[in-house]
């Protein structure tokens, strides 16, 4: 039986609702943010990479949240959040030592915060950084979302990985979700190298993320599926896609519960 979606705070969520009335729109030249250093200068050869992927509900579940992320951080080599809502101060709060972050804002809020998606790494990341705006944005305030794009060397790979962080909007149909999947693929730089492309979807029906997945193999992406799903089909929101790297394994995290999303663990090798 499907383990129950935790459910969002809602005072936060009128909170946010309040904020958002008014936004800002960012320029690519300012939307996207670095803090701290890594530890690594590329992904070690000898062991596998470990990847989190975690929609984080802007950091609503507090105290309790903060636990939960610096557990998924040390346990990560690479993490890509969604929700991540930040100010320069709570950048160098997320950014833990030995961890690069790099934050791709769609929009400031009223309140001067930016919401977007976050990376982080054990691993430098290259010097070029893209935030792609998704082609549609949220159906009632009409704010978008964004794609935060990355590259990392990986001893024993010849191209760097290309790392696509991901957040989709959430009300559309299916044709309006692969159009916004290939808006994002044709966005995407010129790259014949190995990609790991993964966030949230918003992939509520199987239908969607069928139309998804079409899309993204015409890049030779594929998905990694995951035996035994606890979610519910319809909190099933957050995937992985990759290209020219092997999955040793993918799991749900439903320990975690200080967010609406569980996060998903994968462990990934070379090819």
């Amino acid at each position: 039986m499907p383990s129950p979606k935790p459910r969002r705070n809602y005072r936060a969520v009128i909170e946010s609702l309040r904020q958002v009335w008014r936004i800002e729109t960012l320029r690519d030249d300012e939307a996207i943010w670095t803090f701290g250093a890594a530890a690594l200068k590329r992904f070690e050869a000898d062991r596998p990479l470990r990847l989190c992927v975690w929609n984080m509900c802007k950091g609503a579940g507090g105290l309790l949240f903060e636990h939960d992320f610096r557990v998924l951080m040390y346990s990560a080599d690479l993490v890509l959040t969604q929700e991540a809502l930040i100010s320069e101060r709570s950048l160098r709060t997320y950014s833990l030592p030995g961890f690069q972050a790099i934050h791709g804002a769609s929009y400031r809020r009223l309140d001067g915060l930016r919401d977007g998606v976050m990376t982080l790494t054990r691993a430098n990341a290259g010097s070029h950084m893209q935030r792609i705006v998704c082609k549609y944005p949220e159906p009632i305030f009409k704010t978008p979302k964004a794609a935060l794009v990355s590259f990392f060397d990986w001893a024993g790979i010849d191209r760097p990985v290309m790392v696509v962080n991901i957040h989709a909007t959430l009300v559309r149909s299916k044709r309006g979700a692969m159009d916004e999947i290939g808006h994002l693929v044709e966005h995407l730089p010129d790259h014949d190298g190995p990609i790991i492309l993964a966030g949230d979807f918003n992939t509520f029906t199987r239908g969607y993320l069928e139309g998804v997945a079409q899309v993204l193999g015409g890049l030779g992406l594929h998905l990694i599926k995951i035996g035994d799903d606890p979610r519910s089909r319809t909190s099933a929101l957050d995937q992985i896609f990759v290209r020219g790297l092997k999955v040793r394994w993918l799991t749900v995290d439903t320990t975690i519960k200080n967010s609406d999303h569980f996060p998903l663990i994968a462990e990934l090798d070379p090819s």
